[in-house]
């Protein structure tokens, strides 16, 4: 308790030059205060203020200067306190950290990165290496060597007039690539199920999805091939349940692993055959998800459907480098839904995928509200204030310094209840019933005033306690209902400076 004292006081007076100003303003402050403790202080100001002249001008002067010194200062410690509620709200409910954010990738999954399936061809091939003896007339023989294909064997050719012998022949089988798009086509399925991970006071981005991969690979040379079939995992690590892998509708079993990155197997082809290669999965990740086709390569067919399953249209993102599906979201408006991208014969080096929306952190509406209660809490002050100095009235430090202090405790109470009652509206309903009949009981028995002080001062915090949060709470509108509240206070203002000026038009004038 003591250290967060002396944290919200260091935060009040800040550094620098504005420490120094506002140490010598609370020095003022309170020496004031303990002048105005004795009697004969007070007395004298009283004597001051019923002065008439150059005397009860400075005296009158004076005492306004320090209410408005006081109220600057209140309003300073009040919205200090505010920010500081706001971070340690924050800190018990939703801090994000590096790593939390770690050890829930590691728990729930990374971000997944599915690229297509690789193909490449091999066939075997004869490679020769031999060696021929040239015989020279007074020359000792000499040894050449050739290397070259089997199936494309040059003859032996003379040298020199003469044709060499084979002394020796070496063959090796090799495997040798035979470049081609093999894919010709490709209908990918993707579903994805919002499902946001918690781990200590914060939430994260996560999702389900499920993967159905279905590729036409062809032979398309002039020759047996041996098809190797590379499978890239969407994530070096992570949980990939359900893998079924099909070769014509007949279940793989020969598939190996490729240390943590892949899957691969072979596949015999004949000349011009094609195979059907179906995959899918049921995985888990985190913030975003990503295909990627082929760079820059044509496919006769390829299609994607993505399926978004508790993600609303509005909120729904993309990654960096993915183009947009066909659809519109602004014009989606059932779920589940389906995004779809057509890439028949089409070149690019763009991703598909999309992004999900930042999760919103528990009790993310009060974090929001106590960031800004330190608007309301100057507006607050503003509106005591403002209507007693147009219509002549007196100023009473005291009773704006315990209403904002109400307004402060309406925020802070919200938080508390927040740890104890689910949701938002139980605990802003409680305090926002409460302290508001708690401002208005306390106007009531206040005598000193007339009743439209009184009343202005009930009204301007309900106001505030109760409109003021709703309109943060509504980010989509919340410019909207400010711009709107701002007007209606502005009009109050002007409503007050009319009547001020009739009244003082309408008093009469000493002779």
């Amino acid at each position: 308790m003591y250290e967060s004292l002396m944290g919200t006081l260091r935060a009040c007076f800040s550094y620098g030059a504005t420490r120094t100003v506002l140490l010598a303003a609370s020095g003022v402050v309170m020496a004031c205060l303990a002048a105005w403790a004795a009697p004969a202080f007070r007395a004298v100001v009283a004597r001051g203020l019923a002065r008439e002249g150059w005397r009860g001008g400075l005296t009158g002067g004076m005492t306004g200067s320090f209410k408005i010194l006081l109220l600057l200062l209140l309003a300073r410690l009040c919205m200090t306190i505010l920010s500081r509620q706001a971070d340690l709200f924050e800190h018990q409910h939703g801090r994000v950290t590096e790593e939390n954010r770690s050890a829930v990738l590691m728990k729930w999954g990374y971000p997944h990165e599915q690229s297509e399936l690789e193909v490449r061809h091999t066939r075997e091939r004869i490679w020769v290496t031999r060696q021929l003896q040239v015989e020279e007339k007074d020359k000792d023989p000499r040894i050449l060597t050739e290397c070259y294909w089997k199936d494309e064997a040059p003859p032996v050719q003379a040298v020199n007039g003469r044709l060499p012998t084979v002394f020796t022949t070496r063959e090796e089988t090799r495997d040798v690539p035979v470049n081609q798009r093999s894919v010709t086509a490709a209908e990918i399925a993707i579903h994805v199920r919002n499902n946001p991970r918690r781990l200590g006071n914060a939430n994260y981005a996560g999702y389900e999805d499920d993967w159905q991969l279905r590729y036409t690979v062809m032979n398309r040379s002039a020759w047996d091939t041996t098809a190797h079939l590379s499978f890239p995992l969407p994530a070096e690590t992570g949980l990939f349940d359900d893998l079924d892998i099909r070769i014509d509708d007949q279940l793989l079993d020969t598939a190996e692993a490729d240390g943590e990155s892949a899957l691969t197997w072979e596949l015999p082809m004949t000349a011009g055959t094609s195979r059907v290669v179906s995959i899918r999965y049921h995985s888990r990740g985190l913030e975003y998800l990503r295909y990627i086709p082929q760079r820059m390569t044509q496919t006769g067919r390829y299609r994607v459907a993505l399926t978004v399953e508790g993600v609303p249209p509005g909120k729904l993102d993309y990654p960096i480098g993915s183009m947009p599906p066909a659809e519109n979201l602004a014009t989606i408006a059932t779920m589940p839904y389906t995004l779809t991208w057509k890439l028949d014969n089409a070149l690019t080096s763009y991703d598909l995928g999309i992004r999900l929306p930042e999760a919103e952190q528990p009790d993310y509406h009060f974090t929001h509200l106590l960031a800004e209660a330190p608007v309301g809490a100057a507006w607050l002050l503003a509106m005591l204030t403002l209507p007693r100095l147009i219509l002549g009235l007196r100023v009473r430090p005291a009773i704006v310094a315990l209403l904002a202090a109400l307004y402060m405790l309406h925020y802070t109470l919200m938080g508390r209840l927040a740890d104890i009652l689910s949701g938002f509206a139980a605990p802003f309903a409680i305090s926002a019933t409460l302290l508001p009949l708690t401002v208005l009981a306390f106007r009531i028995a206040d005598r000193q005033e007339g009743w439209f002080p009184r009343l202005q001062d009930a009204a301007v915090f309900t106001v505030l306690a109760v409109l003021y949060p709703l309109m943060i709470v509504d980010h989509d509108r919340t410019d909207l209902w400010m711009q709107i509240l701002i007007m209606l206070n502005l009009f109050y203002l002007c409503m007050l400076c009319a009547f001020s000026w009739r009244r003082a038009v309408a008093r009469p004038r000493l002779p």
